[in-house]
């Protein structure tokens, strides 16, 4: 199948420039090679910028032909881009957006059975986001710029250098030791909720993450790192050893249906684990916030107080995390 190439992240400012990958997917597999790469694009900050706007939680700048977007962003759910061969990602501009929305299936069905043309709305929003593009390159742009600057720079200053600690401690709890893909990191200033994502093509089992540092402060930002790192390098480890793969075979062998709330939660709860145990480990907190205290600010994650860590999570009958579990997916639900 056809490799999706990742083009040229853009420097922000000089004195640190970005990693820039030559092409297609990169590995992780030599020492002291880089485990995740920023990368930053205007054209896909514009994209979560507009599809903020349209869930109502930003308001709208004067732009002429923002509502229009807004409007077109509304016909099409934001994932379907990431996830037709993560096609949003390979675009710099409205231009190259139009040409790769163009390859889209001509319909799509969604969960609830409806039908929708999503190669024609696609078009339809590409081309309206390509209306507005020069005008946000102009009035929103250079403010959301200096907001992603600054969160690289806390990564570059806190986080990078304890990179191969970091990841080599997770993976290793985590069974993902044989992970070698180099993670993209896709910042953007605001976005809708959640605060960020992983998406992988219905092509290839590769992620590529997003992180709206706009809703990441603080310890939260390496968090979110971290976070969808996981769920990127699950994607590539989810054999013999992978701890979130066994827990869910595990769960379902114990007789739990594969749409109960633990099931579908309950991995996911570990990945919320030790990202941040990781987190609380490594990287400095000069804000002294607490790191149980998850990307939105709502303490969800007191709920795992007095859970085992992930690196015993093996050696534990799977009962005995199941009522913890069950209630911190339960509050996430609430």
């Amino acid at each position: 199948m056809k490799r999706i190439i990742f083009l040229f992240a853009l420097s922000l400012f000089p004195g640190h420039s970005f990693s820039q990958p030559t092409a297609g997917w990169l590995r992780s597999n030599t020492p002291n090679q880089k485990h995740f790469e920023i990368r930053v694009k205007p054209f896909v900050d514009l994209y979560f910028f507009v599809y903020k706007i349209s869930s109502g939680s930003a308001t709208s700048p004067a732009i002429e032909g923002l509502d229009q977007a807004v409007a077109a962003a509304r016909q099409v759910p934001i994932f379907l881009p990431l996830i037709n061969k993560l096609a949003l990602f390979g675009c710099d501009n409205a231009a190259d957006a139009e040409r790769a929305f163009g390859q889209f299936p001509e319909n799509f069905k969604t969960r609830t059975g409806g039908m929708i043309p999503l190669r024609e709305r696609a078009v339809h929003l590409a081309r309206a986001l390509s209306f507005i593009e020069p005008a946000f390159l102009q009035k929103v742009w250079p403010q959301h710029k200096a907001a992603i600057q600054q969160a690289n720079l806390r990564i570059a200053r806190d986080m990078e250098p304890r990179e191969q600690e970091l990841f080599a401690y997770f993976t290793g709890h985590l069974g993902f030791e044989n992970a070698d893909y180099v993670v993209p990191i896709y910042l953007v200033a605001e976005g809708p909720w959640p605060a960020a994502l992983t998406a992988n093509s219905d092509e290839r089992k590769h992620g590529a993450c997003l992180v709206n540092v706009g809703d990441s402060q603080g310890a939260h930002l390496f968090d979110a790192i971290l976070h969808e790192s996981i769920h990127a390098l699950n994607l590539e480890t989810e054999g013999n050893g992978n701890v979130l793969a066994d827990l869910r075979r595990r769960l379902l062998e114990a007789g739990f249906d594969k749409n109960d709330l633990v099931v579908r939660e309950g991995p996911h709860m570990l990945v919320f684990i030790q990202s941040v145990e990781t987190v609380r480990r490594f990287c400095p907190n000069p804000s002294g916030e607490r790191y149980e205290e998850v990307r939105d600010g709502t303490k969800r994650l007191s709920y795992f107080e007095g859970l085992p860590t992930v690196a015993s999570i093996g050696d534990l009958e799977v009962f005995s995390v199941l009522r913890r579990l069950a209630r911190a997916a339960a509050t996430l639900h609430a």
